[in-house]
């Protein structure tokens, strides 16, 4: 019995150490869960066998104890894996751009992108510029489709939007644009958001052709989406096919009154694609 009872409290003392560590490795970042609730409990008691100095380093980062960490991280060698955990010091510090940097080195692609996301609003030539080395980072990862495909569109969105801001460069901004959706359709052909930008950004270049494809293919993916048939209406107002520009402007009319209740603009009122559909319709 008593080889029992010492056994069960070495498989628990064990399986603390275990889940200790794997809440560093971890990065301490699922919660609800054990091994979080572990640190949080004890992390002096337990902080001994977290592992080595990277693991040590990322809790201390977790803690907001930033002196230990960099003292840590300084430590470290000059590797990608290293680089992640300098990253999230930097970030702690405010400074995103070395941040996301650092980020990519280390091919933290789910922090890099939500730290060029929150650049985008406040730093826009930045964040295009980010996400331009983002997408470079991930052109040789074959098992990275799904992410490789949204970090072609973010760059599309960010080509658009510097389009937008620099009329003397808007053509460029938005022929780059139109490539990177396409890019990103080439790994997500039914993404409906791909197809959804790819369609507009078309149709502001002037190829209604393609345009007129990509919105095709989205209703066809998701036949109730209202966003692929406004799409289709302003194609067909787009070449002077009114007729079908009604009926696409009609069925997506009913498709948003029936799927949402909140208000969202109107296909005509739309200020680049709006204008030949109204002449539709009036």
């Amino acid at each position: 019995m008593a080889a029992v009872v010492v056994g069960l409290a070495l498989a628990a003392l064990l399986g603390a150490v275990q889940l200790a560590s794997s809440a560093a490795y971890g990065d301490l970042a699922v919660r609800p869960s054990l091994p979080a609730a572990l640190h949080d409990v004890a992390p002096a008691l337990l902080r001994p066998f977290l592992g080595n100095t990277q693991a040590r380093a990322d809790a201390a980062v977790h803690d907001g104890d930033l002196p230990t960490a960099e003292r840590l991280a300084a430590t470290l060698p000059d590797n990608a894996e290293s680089a992640d955990v300098r990253g999230r010091i930097a970030e702690a510090h405010g400074n995103r751009d070395e941040a996301v940097q650092l980020y990519i080195r280390a091919a933290d692609f789910v922090r890099a992108q939500a730290l060029i996301d929150a650049l985008a609003t406040t730093h826009p030539d930045r964040a295009l510029a980010d996400q331009a080395l983002l997408v470079a980072a991930h052109q040789d990862d074959a098992r990275a489709g799904e992410v490789r495909g949204e970090a072609w569109w973010r760059l599309g969105q960010l080509q658009a939007a510097a389009g937008y801001r620099n009329p003397a460069q808007r053509a460029s901004y938005w022929r780059e644009a139109e490539a990177s959706y396409e890019r990103a359709l080439a790994l997500a052909p039914n993404e409906e958001t791909y197809l959804l930008a790819a369609g507009f950004q078309s149709l502001a270049n002037g190829d209604t052709q393609a345009a007129s494809r990509w919105y095709a293919r989205a209703a066809e993916v998701v036949p109730n989406s209202a966003d692929a048939y406004a799409g289709l209406a302003w194609t067909a107002a787009a070449t002077h096919d009114c007729a079908h520009a009604r009926d696409a402007l009609a069925r997506a009319r009913t498709l948003r009154a029936t799927m949402t209740t909140a208000h969202v603009r109107d296909p005509v009122d739309d200020p680049l694609a709006g204008p030949a559909l109204k002449r539709c319709t009036t």
